[in-house]
C-alpha cells in the first residue's frame, strides 16, 4: 500500500478533542492534547494514554508533578481549539477570563466541559517529539450528556482566519517534530544494529 494512503486513514483514528491541564508550584498550563485514549478494560482500575508535545509548557508541568487532568470538549465548544491549541502559555495566560477551579491535587479543572478525569502518571514512552503517558485515573466527573467532537470535524468548521493561523503554527511545529522524530528513529536503528542473533550471526529463532 502506498504510504500516501496513510493521510486518508489516520484522520479516521483521531480521538475526541480534549484539553490537558497541569500544575506545579505556582505554575499552571493547558493545551489541546495530540491524543487521549482509554487504556484499561478493568472497570474499577481506569487508565488512559495521553500524548503531549515536549516543546509545550504543559509537558514541563506534567514531568514535574506526575499528574494531569483531561477535559472532554462538547461539540458546541469546538471554538476552544483556538484558545487552547493555537498558542503557548508563554504567550498568554490561558486561564485568564476562563472559569476554572482548583481540583484534586491542585489540578486546574475547567468549568463547563463535558467531563474531566484527574490522572497520575504510571509510566511513559519517548516518542521523540512527544511523550506518551500511561496514567491511572484517580478522580472523574461527567457534567453533561453532551457528545464530544473530533479534530477532523473541527477542521471543517474553522474560519479562514483560524485556518491561516493554524497553518502558521504547523509551519513552525512540523520541522521541529520531524527533527526530534528523526533523532529517536536513528537511535532505534543504532540499537537494532547492535543486537546479536540468538543462535549466532546466521541462525535465528525462525530457523529452529
Amino acid at each position: 500500500m502506498p504510504i500516501e494512503d496513510a493521510s486518508t486513514l489516520l484522520p479516521l483514528m483521531w480521538a475526541p478533542l480534549t484539553v490537558i491541564t497541569a500544575a506545579h508550584a505556582d505554575e499552571r498550563g493547558g493545551q489541546i492534547a495530540v491524543g487521549t485514549f482509554t487504556a484499561s478494560i478493568v472497570p474499577d482500575h481506569p487508565r488512559v494514554l495521553a500524548e503531549i508535545q515536549k516543546r509545550n509548557h504543559t509537558h514541563k508541568l506534567i514531568e514535574a508533578s506526575g499528574k494531569f487532568a483531561i477535559h472532554l470538549i462538547a461539540r458546541e465548544q469546538w471554538q476552544w481549539v483556538r484558545h487552547w491549541g493555537f498558542h503557548s502559555q508563554a504567550e498568554l495566560d490561558k486561564f485568564q477570563d476562563i472559569p476554572w477551579q482548583e481540583g484534586p491535587h491542585g489540578l486546574p479543572i475547567l468549568d463547563g466541559v463535558l467531563g474531566w478525569l484527574a490522572c497520575k502518571v504510571v509510566t511513559q514512552m519517548n516518542g521523540g517529539d512527544m511523550t506518551i503517558y500511561l496514567a491511572d485515573v484517580f478522580d472523574a466527573q461527567r457534567n453533561t450528556p453532551a457528545q464530544p467532537i473530533r479534530w477532523h470535524e473541527v477542521q471543517q468548521m474553522l474560519p479562514e482566519e483560524w485556518r491561516e493561523e493554524y497553518g502558521r503554527k504547523l509551519a513552525h511545529d512540523i520541522p521541529d517534530s520531524a527533527r526530534r522524530m528523526g533523532e529517536i528513529s536513528e537511535m532505534a536503528a543504532m540499537l537494532d544494529s547492535t543486537k546479536t542473533a540468538p543462535f549466532g550471526s546466521e541462525g535465528t529463532l525462525a530457523d529452529v
